[in-house]
């Protein structure tokens, strides 16, 4: 299983139809929060009426060990982590999008989720928080205020032959020297 596999089954063990303020929001907002902030203020914003897809979104990450970087109120995290060189026309399953404005609203939404699933503008998935729920998404277009945001700088690299061992590389067969 790869690593975008393995983000994506995280993502899909969290679906469901739970709202703003229920027990499972408010455990993503404790988690992505910074425990700098203190244990009463996340309490407070985890119960507020904040939107928690990018929180959602960054739980996931979390979950799945590809960072341990907190949620910043006010900006997220996708820019400060991944930077605009990330943007990307073309997603994999695993990397974010980020909706800036849906079509007739007056205000920004900055509505996040995972693509799921990629086959082209007119057909791919997305798994979403906030939706009202947690749900899986199949979508016939691309809106214009769209931006894919690669997750490559995450993953790590992987050996093509082999081991790992204490996160340094080795070769299957060789002992080590015994000093």
């Amino acid at each position: 299983m790869s690593t975008r596999e393995y983000l994506l089954d995280v993502a899909r063990s969290k679906l469901g139809d739970y709202r703003k303020k229920s027990p499972e929001v408010i455990a993503i907002w404790s988690d992505v929060l910074s425990p700098k902030l203190g244990a009463a203020a996340i309490a407070a914003y985890a119960k507020s009426d904040a939107d928690w897809c990018g929180a959602f979104t960054l739980h996931c990450l979390r979950e799945a060990k590809l960072l341990d970087e907190h949620w910043q109120i006010g900006s997220g995290y996708v820019l400060r982590v991944l930077g605009a060189k990330a943007a990307v026309k073309v997603p994999k399953p695993g990397d974010i999008g980020i909706i800036q404005r849906w079509p007739g609203a007056k205000s920004d939404a900055w509505h996040h989720y995972l693509v799921a699933e990629w086959n082209g503008p007119n057909d791919w998935q997305s798994i979403d928080g906030n939706s009202p729920g947690c749900a899986v998404k199949k979508h016939d277009t691309v809106l214009p205020t769209t931006t894919f945001y690669s997750i490559d700088a995450l993953l790590k690299p992987m050996p093509e032959a082999g081991f790992s061992r204490d996160g340094e590389y080795a070769v299957g067969g060789i002992q080590d020297k015994k000093e």
